[in-house]
């Protein structure tokens, strides 16, 4: 398993162990070196206490020294001539130590068994001296007392490190037992602190398609609530798009059927026709058709886009006179064709709004346009643009058929359309617009136009302070 793979659980309790395995073998090392230097001083401080004691009382006289055979001399050497050597048995559990004592003309007074044969200190050998003697290492500690004694004397190295092996072992030990023992322990927390996630990831499991319930944060810890914040607001987003999605493939089944359905008879009927008049009377439904399938088609994407762009983008500060001029000169054309008297009045000055620029873009347009197709040739129709306030107010109004008040709610409603209307009307232009004002907090209000029949349009929405 590598890193890259592993589970979370499996990282934090490797990283963990990570360390507390690099952090404690330093700090044992640390704590072994420090207690070996102190056992050394303790040991060299013993050994010193214990050359001045034998100096005094070999100076008093109060040693009980006796005569002994010393191993390993020649029984006429000066050393037996003249020294006293005390036989030295060690037992397993005492440390193996040993003297000599030197009268103040160099000549040997006595000393150990096992320290007999070595030859006397020089001059410059005072203190703390390791020597090598006798098959092994000494730890060696010279002084010449106030009667001028020289003593010499020392305990073999393999004490300390015996002592040195039980320090080894009791700081490696405790490594060695705990920490697999705190492996299964940090583990076991570590699966306890990731509890949280678990239970997130259930109740993702057991989330139904479509839900917006969102994630609760009650009981997640104070990590994990921003990372479920975020995930409530994707799955929030993500609702959205598909709901979106939903509305566009039934708006697309729903508004391209009747039309698709016309142009399809209307080329046939073309087909079987005999009669050039007939053929051409049919043909150019047929292409009145396709000019209905375009104008829903363009529809319903002005309604996907408004609804994404919405989703996806922020407020900007837009200017409603310049936005309404725009649109008033790509329906140019149409204005020109039915010869109808459009009129704009607004404010020299810029009346900003915070808003999207597709939504309300396509307020304007589909007002506008909706206006000017159900207006009569020759008719008229007036956009105004002015700041009352705080507010901006759009008004729109013709002199067409107008709205009955009973039905005037219903229009906004999707594939709403007027029974009574001879225009191309499709049923989804209002409801872009409900669209729209929603998506601005804006308010719309349908009113008799004051061009003595018709319909006005009045939107009001919150204006930027000028």
């Amino acid at each position: 398993m590598t890193p890259h793979t592993a589970s979370l659980r499996t990282r934090l309790t490797l990283l963990i162990i990570a360390v507390m395995v690099v952090v404690l073998i330093p700090l044992g090392w640390i704590s072994y070196r420090r207690e070996l230097r102190e056992m050394n001083e303790l040991l060299d401080g013993r050994l010193a206490q214990a050359g001045r004691t034998l100096g005094t009382l070999i100076a008093h006289g109060q040693l009980p020294l006796h005569d002994a055979d010393l191993p390993g001399i020649p029984q006429n050497s000066d050393a037996h001539r003249h020294g006293v050597v005390v036989s030295v048995h060690p037992r397993n559990y005492e440390p193996e130590v040993g003297f000599q004592a030197y009268d103040p003309q160099g000549e040997l007074i006595a000393a150990t068994s096992n320290l007999a044969d070595l030859p006397p200190p020089t001059s410059d050998e005072r203190g703390f001296r390791d020597i090598q003697h006798g098959g092994g290492l000494w730890r060696m500690f010279t002084l010449q007392n106030r009667a001028n004694l020289v003593i010499r004397i020392g305990e073999r190295s393999d004490n300390r490190l015996d002592i040195a092996r039980g320090l080894v072992i009791e700081h490696t030990l405790p490594l060695l037992i705990g920490l697999p023992l705190l492996a299964l322990l940090v583990s076991f927390a570590v699966k306890r602190g990731l509890r949280p996630v678990a239970l997130l990831t259930q109740l993702l499991d057991r989330r139904t398609p479509g839900s917006r319930k969102p994630m609760p944060l009650n009981y997640a810890p104070q990590e994990i609530k921003p990372l479920i914040a975020a995930l409530n607001q994707q799955l929030e987003r993500l609702e959205d798009a598909l709901e979106r999605e939903h509305r566009f493939a039934t708006d697309v089944a729903h508004e391209l059927r009747t039309p698709l359905a016309a142009t399809m008879i209307h080329l046939e009927s073309a087909m079987i026709a005999d009669d050039q008049a007939e053929i051409e009377f049919t043909v150019r439904h047929a292409q009145q058709s396709m000019a209905r399938l375009g104008r829903r088609i363009e529809q319903i994407l002005a309604m996907a886009r408004l609804e994404a762009g919405a989703a996806s983008q922020q407020r900007i500060r837009l200017d409603l006179s310049r936005i309404a001029i725009e649109v008033i000169e790509e329906l140019a054309p149409l204005i020109a064709e039915k010869d109808i008297a459009l009129s704009l009045n607004h404010e020299d000055a810029p009346l900003m709004v915070l808003g999207h620029e597709v939504a309300l873009t396509a307020m304007f347009r589909n007002l506008i346009e909706n206006a000017l197709r159900y207006t009569e040739d020759e008719g008229q129709v007036e956009v105004a643009i002015r700041r009352e306030g705080p507010q901006a107010v759009i008004d729109i109004c013709d002199n067409g058929p107008g709205i009955p008040e009973g039905r005037r709610q219903a229009v906004f409603q999707r594939f709403h359309r007027e029974v009574e209307s001879a225009t191309r009307g499709f049923g989804l232009g209002l409801s872009i617009v409900q669209r729209a004002i929603e998506l601005h907090d804006a308010s719309i209000e349908l009113m008799e136009s004051p061009l003595g029949r018709g319909l006005l349009v009045r939107i009001r929405m919150e204006a930027e302070p000028s």
